[in-house]
């Protein structure tokens, strides 16, 4: 039998191989783009992400700094907020990793030790730091700490190095030495925005033992920084010395300083989520809200009425005598706030906050403007006045680079009940709170 021969135009026929050469060498410059991609440029854009949550981060702990101060030295509670992470921005083809957390948490505790000139006499408060450890997976920034007045980030990886954000404010300009432990032990971790409570003592003359002491009055803080940080701070003083600073191994030295009375000696206590649990310390003779709350309290009774002296008897009225508290001071007041601009271009200002008094019939009004004088206004909302509020007002404007904030409480008449306004123009990545404001 006889075969036929082979085709040969079938065997030379070449065109399917040269497509299917030209695919596997598109698909093969699209993978390395990807692959160059997902290695380059996805954690070059995630570390950007994450500077900008440091640097935001950055302005909300100085804020929470800030309020540790307002809520000793004004003996009102204080609620800044803390966004503890951030997230990745969404994509499609290229992967993330989980989103960096962040955790905040109280330290120690430590003591406060404050003694005579002999020793005879002694009085011991507990404190505490507040450290702030960010999950970042791109940049290493560091730990940032809290401590007698100090801002400061910690990079012990370099040797040490500490940078300080906001410096110490233990002396006053009339040259007392004002002193805010810190207490009850705190720990958030996540990327979730928190709300960190802090409230003050009630009036407790914890340095009464001191009256009339002659000679004068040894005060040790715990610290974290060392001697170098602390002989070039401006503490000396005619009523305040500074004494050195005994270092030791733990990373927590003790800092000497001495007043010439305890008349120059302000000693205050916050505490986080609740009123501070470890030792009394308060000897501000007069409270904001005293007028209203003492009225108030002494005739509903002291229970209620020295509670809520700050809020002029409100709090303290309810719980031990409403006839007296209330009528103390019954005026709606803002006791809370805080003022912030959405990210990027600044077209929307947040107001959030307490009101003490709440006038059920009135409103609660924000107002933004150009200028420091506050008199041409580009935006305007309100909102009805709710104990706790939340509300926007867009700007109006195309990218302001800074905005004066005025908040208002107004009647049901639209009268003026309290106005006001910042001292200070609110910017990106910025935020305002109370002491920031004047009423």
């Amino acid at each position: 039998m006889k075969l036929n021969p082979t085709d040969q135009s079938l065997q030379n026929d070449t065109r399917a191989v040269s497509s299917l050469i030209g695919f596997i060498l598109l698909f093969g410059i699209l993978v390395i783009a990807f692959v160059g991609y997902q290695a380059q440029v996805v954690p070059q854009q995630n570390a950007e992400m994450e500077f900008e949550h440091f640097q935001e981060n950055r302005n909300e702990l100085i804020d929470v700094r800030s309020t540790i101060l307002t809520a000793g030295t004004s003996d009102r509670p204080q609620f800044p907020t803390v966004q503890l992470g951030t997230n990745y921005q969404t994509r499609i083809l290229a992967l993330n990793g989980p989103s960096p957390a962040g955790l905040l948490q109280t330290t120690g505790p430590y003591p406060i030790n404050i003694s005579n000139e002999d020793g005879s006499i002694n009085e011991s408060i507990q404190t505490r730091f507040i450290k702030y450890q960010p999950g970042y997976y791109e940049i290493d920034v560091g730990t940032t700490w809290y401590e007698n007045s100090v801002l400061y980030l910690d990079k012990p990886e370099s040797g040490g190095e500490r940078v300080v954000i906001e410096d110490q404010s233990l002396v006053t300009d009339g040259g007392t030495l004002r002193v805010t432990a810190l207490q009850n032990d705190f720990q958030r971790s996540g990327t979730n925005r928190i709300t960190l409570e802090l409230y003050p003592t009630d009036v407790e003359d914890s340095l009464e033992k001191f009256e009339g002491i002659e000679g004068n009055i040894t005060v040790e803080l715990p610290t974290r920084l060392s001697r170098v940080y602390w002989e070039n701070q401006p503490i000396n003083g005619s009523n305040v010395t500074y004494k050195g600073v005994n270092e030791s191994e733990n990373m927590v030295n003790r800092l000497n300083l001495t007043v010439d009375s305890v008349d120059n000696l302000e000693l205050n206590t916050v505490g986080i989520r609740e009123e501070p649990t470890e030792g009394p310390a308060k000897n501000i003779p007069t409270r904001i809200g005293d007028t209203g709350g003492d009225t108030g309290g002494d005739t509903g009774g002291d229970t209620g009425g020295d509670t809520g002296g700050d809020t002029g008897g409100d709090t303290g009225g309810d719980t031990g005598g409403d006839t007296g508290g209330d009528t103390g001071s019954g005026t709606p007041s803002i006791s809370t706030l805080t003022v912030s601009v959405n990210k990027g271009n600044i077209q929307q200002a947040r107001a959030t906050g307490e009101i003490n008094n709440v006038d059920t019939s009135g409103d609660i009004q924000m107002q933004l403007f150009t200028d420091s004088a506050r008199t041409n206004t580009f935006g305007q909302n309100e909102t009805s006045m709710v104990s706790s509020f939340d509300f926007t007002t867009d700007t109006n404007n195309n990218n302001p680079k800074g905005i004066y904030v005025e908040i208002r409480l107004l009647d049901g008449d639209n009268s003026i009940i309290q106005e006001c306004g910042s001292n200070s123009a609110l910017e990106k990545n910025t935020q305002l709170s109370l002491s920031d404001f004047s009423c």
